[in-house]
């Protein structure tokens, strides 16, 4: 008897510090979820001898873990961590004849902020850390990382629509991302001549399990 009151007793301890470590959570507004998002790139390049513009059209899209915490009813802070593949191809006749191709892991770093009704401006800050880059052609596939900077920050600014759906919540938006950093290493010959920067228009979807 004695037994099965301690039983019981450790029972009811378990089941009192899930239900505690649920409310915690519950108020402190934190979501995990999945996302997945597709963009359009622009690479843009400026000489820096007669200062002409000139750009480069690329695609690119992601996928991940997105982290929501929210810091009131109407505001919430954004990270997580995504895989990102951009790439920018070269045609001719209808044929790629050259394309190069970044693969890269994403942090983004923004912040929510209500706007009206469900729907919220996004902005803040991120960073790309590109650990394969290639160009590719019929007659050359080469390796491109040791020229090209591995870091590129950026900045952000966009808009978006949260709410309840199913079990869970969803999140649809457009994101603005300016990688203001250069595209290539100072020690590359590019650099000398050119600066390289990234602008990309992103579609964003994320799914958060419900709390």
């Amino acid at each position: 008897m004695d037994q099965f009151k301690v039983e019981m007793k450790k029972e009811v301890c378990i089941i009192l510090l899930i239900l505690t470590w649920q409310s915690l959570i519950a108020q402190e507004g934190l979501q995990i979820g999945a996302s997945v998002t597709t963009g359009l790139q622009v690479q843009t390049h400026r000489s820096k001898t007669t200062g002409i513009w000139s750009s480069q059209s690329g695609y690119g899209f992601s996928f991940g873990v997105p982290v929501k915490y929210w810091t009131s009813k109407t505001r919430a802070l954004n990270t997580g961590i995504d895989y990102e593949y951009v790439a920018y191809d070269n045609w001719a006749n209808n044929t790629i004849v050259s394309s190069t191709r970044y693969h890269s892991f994403h942090i983004p770093i923004t912040y929510n902020l209500n706007l009206v009704s469900s729907w919220y401006a996004s902005f803040g800050t991120g960073l790309n850390y590109l650990f394969r880059n290639r160009t590719f052609s019929p007659a050359n596939n080469v390796d491109i990382s040791s020229i090209t900077n591995p870091f590129q920050p950026y900045l952000s600014l966009g808009i978006n629509t949260f709410g309840g759906r199913g079990n869970g919540f969803f999140e649809l938006g457009i994101q603005a991302r300016y990688h203001f950093l250069d595209l290539w290493k100072k020690s590359h010959s590019t650099f000398l001549v050119t600066t390289s920067k990234i602008l990309s228009l992103d579609l964003v979807m994320r799914f958060y399990l419900g709390i």
